[in-house]
């Protein structure tokens, strides 16, 4: 397959804007060593040497957006706390426009605190409430949307079930009002119900999750083409992506038909938010006016680079560049 030219690429993107909506989580690495075991309980003792913050969630793939070279707007709902205001300065610090980041009294920010001793992780420590938004939430987001939705491309719901679209008709109202004003929806999805994210240009679920939904649905995973083919019909898609860990990336169009790229990594070190960068590189470059077909090529290559880094950390388009470079 011929891709049009790197610089073409990255011209493409640049001033390309995009709103990533959904749920936003600070991730914490306390970095150690582990040489011996406690005195006081058969448990390993965790030598601390550094601890760093990185943007994790629906703010993962504003990051990885802004890696790529586009412009992003972020929403999320956030606690009055520390950890939100330190979300808010790394987003800031990378040019993620942060006017749709509102803060709630109910809940606290979403932190994930990993600690991490010789390359692996021991333990994860999770603050979080699940609530979904009040009425008074919902309409400040929908004020806040509404504004943001004149000057972007497409739209990417980052649905991590932590409480942004626990509200079904939210979520609806969202996509709706997107398509309404012709913007792309890209949706990564958490729940196996699919109704709340009826309407999208597409939905990228994980093969446990496309496999969990057809479950739900009463649809048989023997057949992908089919089962796909039935997901677009039911849920008014244009095409569905299935992101399939170390096998790759699955797409589907009733067009074109299926397509499929094996994965691109050569090592692999941390997967979590491989889904973040694969959604923000298919959105990416699927708005910036590119073939289904090039655009997934391009995702499943930024997907491989990310999973050989430690930690989540987005994707840069000077990364694709040397994967270009090094032969595609």
């Amino acid at each position: 397959m011929k891709l049009p030219p790197v610089q073409e690429l990255k011209n493409r993107l640049k001033g390309l804007k995009l709103l990533v909506i959904g749920d936003c989580i600070l991730d914490r690495y306390f970095i150690g060593e582990v040489s011996r075991i406690s005195p006081e309980a058969p448990v390993p003792v965790f030598e601390l040497k550094d601890t760093y913050y990185s943007l994790g969630g629906a703010a993962n793939v504003a990051a990885n957006l802004k890696g790529l070279g586009a412009e992003v707007e972020l929403m999320g709902v956030l606690g009055k706390d520390p950890s939100g205001d330190v979300l808010t300065k790394l987003a800031e610090e990378k040019g993620i426009g942060t006017k749709g980041l509102l803060k709630d009294n109910e809940r606290p920010t979403i932190l994930k605190t990993r600690i991490v001793a010789q390359a692996q992780q021991l333990l994860r420590i999770d603050v979080e409430k699940r609530l979904p938004l009040s009425k008074e939430m919902k309409s400040q987001f929908q004020e806040v949307f509404e504004a943001l939705l004149q000057d972007i491309k497409a739209v990417i719901i980052s649905d991590y079930a932590k409480g942004m679209f626990l509200s079904e008709s939210f979520c609806s109202w969202l996509i709706q009002e997107a398509r309404r004003k012709g913007k792309f929806v890209f949706v990564d999805p958490k729940s196996t119900s699919w109704k709340k994210y009826e309407g999208a240009t597409t939905i990228t679920p994980n093969l446990k999750e496309f496999k969990a939904t057809l479950e739900r649905e009463g649809i048989s995973n023997k057949d992908f083409q089919n089962a796909a083919r039935r997901l677009i019909e039911k849920y008014s898609l244009e095409f569905l992506t299935v992101t399939l860990g170390k096998e790759g990336i699955y797409a589907y169009h009733p067009e074109i038909g299926e397509i499929k790229f094996p994965a691109r990594a050569k090592e692999v070190f941390d997967v979590s938010g491989a889904g973040d960068t694969v959604i923000a590189a298919l959105s990416a470059f699927y708005s910036s006016g590119l073939s289904l077909k090039e655009s997934l090529y391009l995702a499943n290559l930024a997907a491989g680079i990310v999973v050989g880094k430690m930690g989540t950390k987005p994707v840069y388009f000077e990364e694709i560049e040397r994967a270009f470079e090094g032969g595609k």
